[in-house]
């Protein structure tokens, strides 16, 4: 390695080039890395899906999921299979285990395709299932089409129609990608013929059918050849529009008059009969939801569709807005970061330039952007994008990347100072450092693996932050080997003679730099020499009375802990720019119901902003308020649970942006919950700000039973529920086995079956009457248009019109239904849902955490409702989910990879210092930075969360950095020949200086995020806090417990050999430290 050194000092335009070209390669790969909000992830999950339209839920289960799950359970590579099955579809989803690879993934979706293709017993209406791996996508924003106030057919086909068009135009911009408009029904064509007419003329739905398949046709008749040219034949009667479709002859009367479909019925080219209420400000609206995958930068997208709101060409009493905007919360969020990184460097210079000498605080300062720009260079490489979790790797990274050149620069300093040449100086200062330098920049890179290797949803949060920063770390650590001391070995080189240029205007202020830097000076020589070396002094007067301290503060640490003062919580909620309601009432119930409670939630906004104005809450004279998004028959929380039905309505409120108001989205919600009060009979009541994240809900859990204990899976749930309500500060509780539609079940009579009729022929005669008797789908653009036929509306929604259904036999006779059936009339499940091929009900709800606790509810729950549940019945299975499961499957997967690293980290330090014990002493500092960490969540009123833990991990490879270069200066003295008290004093009046650099230039870097106030910032602050709070506390336990320590090692060696020689006991000269030195 000496080697590489002297030549990067002789070779010093080699090493400039070189710099020069990684910091632009840096440049323009951070000018074309994408940006987002969380790092992107593929989600390792298949999904099988498959309509059977008119179908109950039970009639899917059995039909569709049941045999789905049978078909795939087998396939290698799958984890749990889960699956839904609601009124006219049946999903199935199928994760795959964390381990699997990018290539046994598409290996595993095309098994899981083919196994579903082989199935041969799906219903005969079911459709092709739809087998796709699920794509991650992140919704940016939303635009709002506002249309006039009107409630007519033609109003909201006009309305459809120029969303569809406002769709198709946002999607030619180049930075969009994906564009849809959500919460709408389908395009439909119904031919709707009474009973009465039908019978008039002797006619079924089945045949008219039949006639629109027959004439509503384009068939290719092959290829005319002649002398000439080619001719294609055809046969072309193809119609795709209400009015066309109403043309087509049906039938002729007795006087041989032809009859068309629109002489006999009613043709409607609408919509299907899904509820669908849509009003955006109070007006009818649509909304075009814009998502942004993998390749999109959610900035740039945001941008450009704001854009083009503000020019688009709307028609007179159309309105184009946007809305749900998360694009500014990620700017916002980034260049809160950005702000806070630019003065961590600010700070983490001035500290460098108070410690250190000015031309060697600037040379140190460089390795910097340097390592930065080669960081970068990593995750562009590597499909990474700029994010919160990467942002942060840099903001961390600030102090900790300049330790290995502190250490650097200043024993080439200490080599100057013997009167060596600067050459000689940087080359020897450089070298004598090296093994202690690297030792310690590869025991971080060993502390932030274990993130690397963390399993779940939630490993998507930190996944790039352990690349970004071993990559900084390597990086910093060759330009500490070679481009550092290239330029200390160099008076006036290129390099420095253009510093002087550019900072010449300033030289002023290196005067008053150097001023106070001799100042500094002199008050940190006086704190080492009256304050440091008088405690270690005493420390090693009485060694036993210290470890005592030291083992004291461990147990008020876990006391702490065990105390409940600092609680836990996964991830603390973060102020967002919109807010949701979902409410569901049970399935069945009238489209007004919902509509009336979703104005009523509408009522509560509007009063809520008033309160905002007349509580100068905000500025804006607006309100805090600037869209609303009422919607009937389509809801979607901030969970990610979309339900569809006239049973469902839901709210989005767009709220001002962060920095206009003071009522944060937590706050709002707090509000609307309290204004808008109960809603009875409803089953879901589901408040939310922004988007809920990967974590899921605080609390989430599902009861699992075989199909014939569902009697006592609903009593469970029951009790379930009611305990979740006793809880205080806990809201918003759910659970599934909502009751679905009443349903009237026929059963054929034995004297039907005598006649010739049977069941299939009274279904199909029902279904088609209501649901409708499908003729064909038609293409019109890119969506697909069903033509039924079918009664009309006013007899489908009539159940006296029931009786008048007439079945047909084989002989043409027609006979009423209710003469050939019996019926029954019953209710069955909304949705059933399966887990692992057993039904399955989840029970979850949201906490308030500034009333209670998400974990230690979940911790009660777990030892008095779970166990009695297990005594009760013993039949039924308990799953965690939601933030629950996501906590215990990180941190384990994290603690296995910690314990490997811990043992990695001991093999690395007997290869560096030689001995089986000190590397076990530098380990034992690790403690005693958590405890650091705990007590600075308790001084700083943070809860302890899931990024505080993966503070810990990484501040176990930085604590340990200071005691490493401490240990190895000891163990270098007294090879020199000093006594082992000599060689502690000496090394803690050499190394006391840059062990307080490094870690002052570490938490520097990190305070400004440690001491920001804004909401934005709250995810991250509890891992800077772990970090900041465990090596102040880490390093002054480093500069006693590490001199103890040896002192202790060595003592305990004197001892042993006293009673092997039965000698009295002799304090711990050097030989004997030698001799413990090789254990």
């Amino acid at each position: 390695m000496k080697s590489v050194v002297r030549w990067a000092v002789d070779n010093a335009p080699a090493t400039n080039t070189l710099v020069v070209a990684i910091l632009i390669l840096g440049i323009w790969c951070a000018s074309s890395m994408q940006r987002e909000f969380w790092p992107y992830s593929n989600l390792d999950v298949v999904q099988v899906s498959v309509e059977y339209r008119g179908a109950s839920p039970e009639e899917v289960e059995e039909g569709i999921c049941q045999r789905i799950e049978e078909s795939v359970r087998s396939v290698n590579g799958v984890y749990r299979i889960t699956s839904v099955a609601r009124e006219g579809t049946g999903t199935v989803m199928v994760e795959l285990d964390s381990g699997v690879d990018e290539a046994d993934v598409q290996e595993v979706l095309g098994e899981i395709r083919s196994r579903v293709d082989n199935i041969p017993s799906f219903p005969a209406l079911a459709e092709q299932p739809v087998v796709q791996r699920q794509q991650p996508r992140t919704t940016a924003l939303s635009i709002g089409v506002i249309g006039p106030d009107e409630s007519s057919v033609q109003a909201s086909l006009a309305l459809r129609d120029l969303a569809e068009k406002v769709r198709d135009e946002v999607l030619l911009e180049d930075e969009v990608s994906q564009a849809e408009v959500v919460g709408v029904p389908d395009y439909q064509i119904d031919v709707e013929i009474s009973e009465d007419v039908l019978r008039q003329y002797n006619l079924t739905l089945s045949q008219v059918a039949e006639v629109v398949r027959d004439e509503n046709v384009e068939v290719p008749g092959g290829t005319l050849k002649t002398s000439s040219q080619d001719i294609l034949l055809r046969g072309s009667n193809r119609q795709s529009t209400g009015a066309s479709i109403a043309a087509i002859p049906l039938i002729k009367d007795a006087g041989g008059v032809v009859l068309t479909i629109g002489d006999l019925g009613e043709v409607r080219d609408e919509f299907t009969d899904d509820s669908a209420i849509s009003r955006i400000n109070g007006r009818p609206g649509l909304a075009v939801q814009i998502d942004t995958a993998k390749t999109d930068d959610i900035i740039k997208v945001g941008d450009v569709v704001k854009n083009f709101v503000q020019v688009y060409d709307m028609p007179e009493g159309y309105e184009l807005i946007y809305f749900r905007d998360r694009t500014d919360d990620v700017k916002a969020r980034l260049l809160l970061l950005v702000k806070n990184g630019w003065q961590g460097l600010l700070l983490v210079f001035v500290l460098l330039t108070l410690f250190l000498e000015l031309r060697l605080a600037i040379w140190v300062s460089m390795g910097i952007p340097l390592s930065i720009a080669g960081a970068l260079a990593v995750m562009h490489f590597t499909d990474q994008t700029l994010n919160m979790t990467s942002m942060f790797a840099f903001l961390i990274a600030l102090g900790i990347m300049v330790d290995d050149a502190i250490v650097i620069g200043e024993n080439i300093y200490v080599h100057r100072t013997m009167g060596k040449s600067l050459r000689d100086a940087a080359i020897d200062g450089t070298v004598e450092v090296m093994p202690s330098v690297v030792t310690s920049v590869l025991t971080t890179i060993l502390a932030f693996l274990p993130m690397l290797f963390i399993t779940g949803r939630l490993a998507r949060f930190t996944e790039v932050l352990p690349l970004a920063m071993i990559a900084i770390l390597l990086f910093s650590l060759g330009e500490a080997l070679t481009v550092l001391p290239s330029h200390l070995a160099h008076a006036d080189g290129v390099g420095m003679r253009t510093a002087t240029w550019l900072f010449g205007p300033f030289r002023f202020l290196a005067i008053g730099i150097q001023h106070i830097n001799r100042f500094v000076s002199v008050v940190l020589e006086a704190f080492i020499e009256r304050l440091y070396l008088p405690a270690l002094r005493f420390s090693l007067r009485f060694p036993a009375l210290i470890v005592c301290v030291a083992i004291t503060l461990l147990m008020v640490t876990v006391g702490t802990v065990r105390s409940g003062i600092v609680p836990y919580i996964v991830l603390p909620q973060i102020d967002s720019n919109f807010c949701t309601v979902m409410i569901a009432f049970p399935d069945g119930t009238p489209e007004r119901i919902a509509d009336q409670a979703t104005k009523r939630l509408e009522v509560a906004v509007r009063k809520i902003n008033q309160e905002s104005i007349d509580e100068r809450l905000t500025q804006n004279p607006e309100g805090v308020v600037s869209a609303l998004h009422r919607t009937v028959g389509y809801g979607a929380s901030t969970d990610g649970d979309v339900s569809s039905g006239s049973h469902v309505g839901s709210l989005t409120v767009q709220l001002i942006e962060v920095g206009d108001r003071e009522m944060t989205s937590q706050d709002f919600v707090q509000r609307w919950r309290k204004r808008a009060g109960n809603f009875l009979g409803a089953d879901i009541v589901s408040f939310g700000s922004g988007p809920r994240g990967l974590a899921g809900l605080p609390i989430e859990f599902s009861l699992l039973a075989r199909s014939n204990d569902i009697p006592k899976l609903e009593a469970a749930v029951t009790a379930c529920v009611e305990q979740l309500e006793k809880y205080p500060g806990v809201h918003d509780v759910t659970a599934g086995g909502r009751p679905g539609k009443w349903e009237y079940r026929l059963k054929i009579k034995d004297d039907a079956q005598a006649m010739g009729v049977s069941l299939a022929d009274l279904s199909s005669t029902v279904r088609a009457s209501y649901y409708g008797e499908e003729a064909m789908r038609l293409q019109r653009g890119r969506h697909e248009v069903q033509l039924r036929v079918r009664y009309p509306r006013e007899q489908r929604e009539s159940l006296a019109n029931f009786d008048e259904i007439r079945v047909r036999d084989d002989e043409g006779t027609e006979r009423p239904l209710t003469e050939l059936a019996d019926i029954e009339i019953a209710r069955s499940y909304s949705a059933i849902h399966r887990l692992d091929q057993m039904r399955s009900v989840t029970i979850a709800a949201d906490v308030d955490e500034e009333v209670a606790n998400a974990f230690a509810i979940t911790t009660d729950l777990k030892k008095t409702l779970i166990p009695k549940l297990a005594e009760d019945y013993p039949s039924l299975r308990v799953l965690w989910e939601g933030q629950e499961e996501q906590t215990s499957e990180s941190i384990n997967s994290m603690l296995y990879a910690f314990i490997a690293v811990m043992i990695a980290m001991y093999l690395l330090f007997t290869i560096e210092f030689k001995s089986y014990l000190q590397p076990f002493l530098v380990l034992s500092i690790i403690p005693f930075g958590a405890c650091g960490a705990i007590f600075g969540h308790v001084i700083m009123g943070l809860p302890f969360t899931l990024f505080s833990i993966y503070g810990l991990v990484a501040l176990s490879g930085i604590v340990v950095n200071d005691s490493i270069v401490l240990i190895d200066f000891i163990n270098r003295r007294v090879k020199d020949g000093l006594s082992l008290n000599d060689a502690i004093i000496d090394a803690g009046r050499r190394r006391c200086r840059p062990v307080l650099l490094t870690s002052l230039t570490t938490i520097g870097g990190m305070m400004p995020i440690l001491l920001e106030t804004s909401r934005q910032a709250q995810v991250l602050i509890p891992m800077a806090t772990s970090l900041s709070f465990g090596l102040i506390f880490g390093t002054v336990l480093v500069l006693i417990l590490a001199p103890i320590g040896i002192f202790l090692i060595a003592k305990m060696q004197s001892a042993f050999d006293c009673i092997q020689n039965a000698e009295p006991v002799a304090t711990p000269d050097e030989t004997a430290y030698k001799e413990s030195n090789s254990l």
